[in-house]
This record gives structure tokens, sequence and C-alpha cells, in this order.
């Protein structure tokens, strides 16, 4: 099983606290309002808040669902409270003759609401200014990080340096000598640097983009500011207007007998709602803590992954140079060169026995086992009809005689038939035998001549790797995994950009010699 990959940090974009950077320029400073995302805040080192050498109780994520419904529970039972108190405010109303339209305190309270409500209509225009303002920011901050994500694997981010650099390389590739590889390697950078210098154009149109949303939210926030003063300038007349609302609700107080156990109930009800609000935040706090400690407990649990991958890691490194080790004193406790000497001593006996044996007499052999195996194959015929007849010649005066037989046949020289000699058994070497004598560097026989002196070269070639000390020269491995790297080499080549046909040579550095 291969091990994991380390785990790879999130890029963190640079610090905006206003501070320089170690050996760069100050950082543009954060704006108002601004919350950095929670991997960006300063945190307390993991290792203060928990035991990574201990297993780490996990801890189950908060559900948000269950938590926007208890929220959305105690919103309807506020606005329920605030409706009951809307209506007993109505009877408040009806019970002091505010309905009256001819009474002095009615016509200061209607004044009293248009002030209201031209209060309330600039809260909601204030409402929708912010709205816009927020999908404002929204886009701008979506821009920024494409921005970033652009620019950070990009070496140049300016299109005139971009430009500078690819003429650079060209002129270098015109003027200067170099090997293939180096001048894939700067055709390579220069198609790299080229598709750097479209994706600076398209930062820089983002650019554009980014600083007409800045120019937008900076009118925007400056509209939202001449808001909050004409609401501001509005709640001063609001509260002269209900000053004087008061001093005519005292004047009736004869008529507040009556309304006082409403305007107590009415309290009554703005204490639940504020008690209600008071939960609502109350949960809302608890909420975030329980997620702060999950978020914690996931910083443990991963960062306690981090500690046994490592010391897992570190373990099998130990075992592999451990196993490494002992494989090298394996090899150093064995013979040198032992694999190469079996084979030359396997060639010598392969090319003795196949070529340099009494061929006669193996002939002889077969020819016996043969007619044994014919006689073998012969039945005896019972009842033979032929039984005492004999085969006679047929001659010129004798025309009418019965005769069985073939005739004489022809006498060969000796007074018989001789008999053909068993043919030699022919030469030929297979591209086994071809590939072995390669892997020790000897040329293999090429005629049946040529196998005793080369029976001879394979014992001395066993005698001279049993004098040699280990590593001095190449072995068979070595040989055949050259030869392998040689035709990967080669194949990779026939299958990449085009390599010339030139005529067949043998003497080319293509060619993996047989032998030495």
């Amino acid at each position: 099983m291969t091990d994991p990959p380390p785990p790879q940090a999130s890029p963190v974009d640079p610090p905006s606290d206003g501070k320089p950077p170690a050996g760069g320029k100050p950082g543009p400073s954060p704006k108002k309002g601004y919350t950095k995302p929670r991997e960006e805040r300063e945190q307390v080192p993991i290792e203060e808040l928990y035991d990574l050498s201990k297993p780490i109780k996990r801890i189950e994520r908060p559900s948000r669902d269950e938590h926007e419904k208890q929220i959305a529970e105690l919103d309807a039972f506020i606005q329920s409270i605030r409706d009951e108190r809307r209506a007993l405010q109505e009877k408040i109303d009806s019970a002091l003759g505010k309905k009256d339209d001819g009474s002095p305190l009615a016509r200061e309270r209607d004044a009293l609401n248009k002030i209201k409500n031209q209060k309330g209509l600039m809260i909601e225009q204030k409402r929708q200014i912010r709205t816009r303002l927020e999908i404002v920011k929204a886009d701008g901050n979506r821009l920024i990080d494409q921005a970033k994500s652009a620019r950070s694997g990009m070496k140049f981010s300016n299109v005139a340096e971009i430009e500078k650099e690819i003429a650079r390389l060209q002129r270098k590739q015109e003027t200067q000598s170099m090997s293939l590889s180096d001048e894939k390697k700067l055709i390579k950078e220069i198609d790299f640097l080229t598709a750097s210098r479209r994706t600076a154009e398209e930062i820089a149109a983002k650019q554009d983009d980014i600083n007409i949303i800045k120019a937008d939210r900076k009118a925007i926030s400056a509209e939202l500011d001449a808001k909050n003063s004409e609401i501001d300038a509005i709640q001063k007349e609001v509260d002269a207007q209900a000053a004087v609302v008061k001093k005519l609700n005292e004047k009736q107080s004869n008529q507040r007998g009556q309304v006082g156990e409403l305007i107590k109930k009415r309290e009554e009800l703005k204490n639940q709602v504020d008690g209600k609000i008071k939960e609502k935040n109350e949960l809302r706090a608890e909420f975030r803590e329980k997620t702060n400690d999950w978020y914690q407990c996931q910083r443990a649990l991963k960062a306690q992954r981090q500690i046994q991958y490592d010391e897992e890691k570190k373990r099998r490194e130990e075992e592999q140079a451990a196993w490494l080790k002992k494989k090298e004193e394996e090899e150093l406790a064995k013979t040198p060169y032992e694999e190469e000497m079996a084979l030359c001593e396997y060639l010598a006996d392969y090319l003795t026995k196949t070529y340099l044996t009494d061929s006669q007499a193996e002939a002889e052999k077969r020819a016996a086992a043969a007619e044994e195996k014919a006689k073998a194959d012969v039945v005896a015929v019972k009842d033979d009809p032929f039984a005492g007849f004999k085969a006679v010649s047929k001659k010129k005066d004798d025309d009418e005689d019965m005769y069985f037989g073939k005739g004489r046949g022809k006498k060969g020289r000796g007074g018989g038939k001789s008999k053909k000699a068993p043919k030699a058994a022919a030469f030929s070497i297979s591209l086994d035998l071809f590939e072995q004598f390669g892997m020790i560097s000897l040329a293999p026989p090429t005629s049946l001549g040529a196998v005793p002196a080369s029976v001879e070269e394979l014992k001395a070639k066993k005698t001279w790797y049993s004098e040699q000390p280990r590593g001095s020269v190449p072995t068979a491995r070595d040989i055949v995994r050259k030869a392998k790297e040689e035709a990967a080499a080669k194949s990779g080549k026939s299958k990449g950009n085009g390599k010339k046909k030139g005529n067949f040579s043998i003497s080319s550095d293509e060619f993996a010699p047989l032998s030495s």
C-alpha cells in the first residue's frame, strides 16, 4: 500500500493587517466591516487545547437546520406578541379619544404619526441602500478572489513584462545554440508565457471591473451616510413631537383611569418580547459556541492524523532502509557474478551436447530403434491361402506359367542396396541464444566449425568472471536493463514530435551491441 500524500496547506491571501510582510511593502489596510475567514484569523495553537498524544473524543457538528427552526419558532412567537400589543395599543388610543380629529391631542398625534411614517420610509430606503451595498461588496470580493486565483500560478502579472520575457526567450532561441531538450524546454516556457499573457489580459479586464465596483461602493456608502443623517434629523422631530403629545396626555390624566390596566398589560407584553429576543440571542451564542468547539475538534483531529501519518511514514522509511540494507548484505554474501558464470556453463554445455557429440552413433541408435518398432508392428497371418506358393520369374519361352512377384530388382554397387548415411544435424542459432551471448558480451558461433572455439571461449569467460572483484564489470542484469532503457527511450522519441528518419546504421547509439 502506498503512503498517502501529505496534507497540503490551503492557499492563504497575503496579510492585510496594514503591517509590511517580510521583505515586502505594506499590505492594504482592512476595509471597515470586513471579517476575515475563520482559517485566516489568529488561532490558539491546537496543542494548548487538546492533548494530541491521547484519543480525542469526536464532537458532532451542530445542526444548522435545527437551529434555524428554533429561531423561526421564536420569531413567530415574538410576532404574535407584537400583534397582540398593537391591538392593545389601538384599545388604549380609542379609550383616550385619539380618534377625535377635532381635539388638540388627536391633531398632535396625527402629526407625530406622519413624522414616524416618514422615518419608517427613510429606514426602508436605508435598508434598500444597504442591500445594494452588500451586493456590490459580494461582486467585488468575487472578482478579487478570481484575480488572486488567476495570479497565484503566474510568474509575471503584467502584460508588458510577459511580452518582454517572451521576446527575450525568442531572441535566445534564435541567437544561441542549445541541445534539443533545452530548446524543447524553452519552447514550452514560451507557450506557458503566451498562455499567461491571455490570463494577464483577463486579470487587467477584471481589475477595471473591480475599480468600477469600488467606485459604485464608494457612491453607495456616501448615499447611505446621507440617509443616516436624514434619519437622525427626522428622529429629532419625532422626539420633539412626542414631547408635545406627552404634555397633552398628562393634561388628560383624569381619563386614564380605565387605561392604566391596558398600559400595564402592554408593558408586560413588551417585557415578553424583550425576553424572547434575549432567548434568541442566547440560542445564537450557544450555536456559535458549539460550532467553534466542533471546528477546534476538527483541527485537533487533523493535527493528530498528521502526526500519525508522519510517524507511520518515518516507520516505513526505517523499515525500507532496513530491508534495503538486508538485501545489500545478502548480495554481498553471494559469490560475485554467479549468474554470469552459470550462464557461461549452460551455454558451453548446450553447444557441446548439441553440436559436438558423435552424430553417427546417435543416427545408428535411432535407426535400430525404428527397425525394432517396425518389427513389433508386423502382425502374423493365420490360414494363408497362398501358403506353398513360390515366386517365379517370367521368361520369354514360358508365357503360360503362373508366377507371383515383381521380378529381380537392380543390384547396387557391391552386390546389394546400400544404406543411406544419416544426415548431419543442421546448424542454427536461435534469437534467445543471441541474447544470452550478448548478456556476457560474447559473440555466438555462426557456423558448425566455430562451435569448439566458442565453447573454449565460454569456459575462459567463466574463469575470467570468477577472478573479477564485485562491481568491476557490468552484470548481465545491468546489460539487460540498459538495453530496455535504450529501447524505451527510442520508443518515446518515435512517439514524440517526429524524429527525422534516416538511413539505417548498425553503428549508431540506438543499437545495443550483442558482443564486446
